[in-house]
C-alpha cells in the first residue's frame, strides 16, 4: 500500500463537511467526471501521479488497492472553481460621491463605501477562500480504465470593517456541497450607512474536475 498525507486538518474539514446539511439545490448541469481512457489502470494511475500536482492541486493521499487517489485543492481566488454569482455595491455620498463596485461572490474583494451619517469612508474587507477535496477512482474496463472524478467544497466567507466613528461588523461563515450539489447562505453587504441582504449560492463549475482529468493528455475517450 502506498500512502501520502498532507495538511490534516484541512481533510477534516472536509471530512466534516460532507456530514453537513446546507440549504441546497441542484445545479442546471452534473459537474462529476465518469470517462473511459484507452491505456490500461497502471498506465492511467502512473500518468495521474505524475500529472496532478502543481498550481492549486496537490496530491492528498493514494491508495493503490484500492485505486483511489484523493487530491487537495485550495484555492485564494475560487471563481475558477465555484460560481457563487456576482455582488454589486453601491454607495452615494455628497462629498465621497458614487462609489460602485461589481464582483464575483467567490473571490475577495476590498472596497470603500461612504457611510452619510458619520461622513466617513468605511473600509470593507471581504475575504473568500476554496478547500475541495477530490475522490479519483479508477476501475478497469473492455475499453481501457474507467477515471470517476467527484469533489466535495468548502467554501468560506471572512468579512471586516474598519472605520472611526461605526460599530464595525465581524462576518464569518462557510457553505459545504459536492460536486452535483449546491448551498447557499445570506449575507449582509454594507452600501454606506445601511445594508442590503443578498443571497449567496454556490455550486462547482466543473473547472476543479476537468483538470484533473487533463493529466491524461490525450487519452481521454
Amino acid at each position: 500500500m502506498q500512502r501520502r498525507n498532507i495538511t490534516l486538518a484541512a481533510i477534516v474539514t472536509l471530512v466534516l463537511a460532507a456530514c453537513a446539511s446546507p440549504e441546497r439545490t441542484a445545479p442546471p448541469a452534473s459537474t462529476t467526471i465518469d470517462r473511459v481512457v484507452a491505456t490500461d489502470v497502471d498506465a492511467t494511475w502512473n500518468a495521474l501521479v505524475a500529472g496532478i500536482n502543481g498550481r492549486d492541486f496537490e496530491i492528498n493521499s493514494t491508495t493503490k488497492e484500492s485505486r483511489t487517489i484523493r487530491v487537495l485543492v485550495r484555492s485564494a481566488a475560487p471563481s475558477q472553481y465555484v460560481n457563487c454569482g456576482e455582488i454589486s455595491v453601491r454607495s452615494k455620498h455628497p462629498q465621497f460621491g458614487d462609489r460602485n463596485y461589481d464582483f464575483p461572490a467567490a473571490n475577495s474583494a476590498r472596497y470603500l463605501v461612504a457611510d452619510d451619517k458619520v461622513d466617513e469612508l468605511i473600509d470593507v474587507e471581504r475575504r473568500t477562500s476554496l478547500n475541495a477535496l477530490a475522490t479519483v477512482q479508477l476501475t478497469p474496463t473492455g475499453q481501457g480504465t474507467r477515471v470517476s472524478v467527484a469533489a466535495n467544497y468548502v467554501m468560506n466567507f471572512r468579512t471586516r470593517e474598519f472605520g472611526n466613528n461605526i460599530k464595525a461588523r465581524s462576518l464569518d461563515d462557510s457553505l459545504n456541497f459536492a460536486s452535483l450539489g449546491s448551498a447557499s447562505l445570506s449575507e449582509q453587504i454594507r452600501e454606506g450607512s445601511t445594508t442590503k441582504t443578498v443571497k449567496i449560492e454556490c455550486q462547482p463549475t466543473g473547472e476543479l474536475e476537468r483538470r484533473i482529468v487533463a493529466a491524461l493528455g490525450n487519452t481521454v475517450g
